[in-house]
């Protein structure tokens, strides 16, 4: 799951501008997927800091700093 949760936020990023509205299309279908799996609201936050935290430990501060970090909780959070 948590590659195609990778795969998933790639995805987004390209279709930000020209294609925001299938976007859109998709991201609504897969939260009522995750919501017929039982997933809640509140629990977006907390996978979205386990998530943030993989992504600092594995790219390290040089390619992740504060300015990737800021672009990553805007984008997790719109798509949560």
């Amino acid at each position: 799951h948590a590659a195609y949760l990778i795969q998933m936020i790639d995805t987004a990023f390209n279709m930000l501008g020209p294609d925001s509205e299938l976007l859109t299309e998709i991201m609504h279908d897969l939260g009522r997927k995750h919501r017929a799996y039982g997933v809640k609201p509140e629990m977006f936050p907390i996978m979205g800091e386990c998530l943030l935290e993989v992504v600092k430990e594995t790219l390290g501060e040089e390619k992740f700093g504060e300015r990737e970090e800021r672009a990553f909780r805007e984008t997790y959070d719109e798509l949560s």
